[in-house]
């Protein structure tokens, strides 16, 4: 029994971690997205929310994994968090950029915390690494 005393209650370090990784995973998804863009002139102006949406889905996945894998546990939990942390991030920077409020958003919303949840689940599955001595 008093081996749980000393566990965290709230892991907020794999939360913050996961989130952090997440974000500067999507910035580095959307830098390259974006340089894809610019040197190609073939993809149409409606595709562009779906190749974003892509890009933001992998960072969240990325950042739900990797708070999972950092905690060991509540995988689902911990993934669902991470991509509502991402999905409020950005949604405030696109309320401040003057993006509408939809279908698009709604749809955001529930990619985000699907993906998160996903690799929240990977996340605490994984298998250890070997070591060969």
């Amino acid at each position: 029994m008093s081996g749980f005393i000393n566990e965290p209650k709230y892991p907020i370090k794999a939360i913050l971690i996961g989130t952090a990784v997440g974000a500067a995973v999507m910035l580095l998804l959307l830098c390259a997205v974006t340089g894809i863009l610019n040197m190609t002139s073939g993809v149409p102006y409606d595709f562009l929310p779906f190749i974003l949406l892509v890009a933001d889905a992998g960072a969240a996945f990325v950042g739900g994994y990797l708070s999972a894998a950092i905690n060991k546990k509540n995988g689902l939990i911990l993934g669902l968090i991470v991509g509502g942390i991402l999905f409020v991030v950005l949604f405030v920077l696109g309320l401040s950029t003057g993006e509408s409020i939809g279908l698009t958003t709604l749809l955001k919303a529930i990619v985000l915390a699907v993906f998160g949840m996903l690799g929240g689940i990977k996340g605490v599955n994984k298998k250890e690494k070997i070591r060969i001595k």
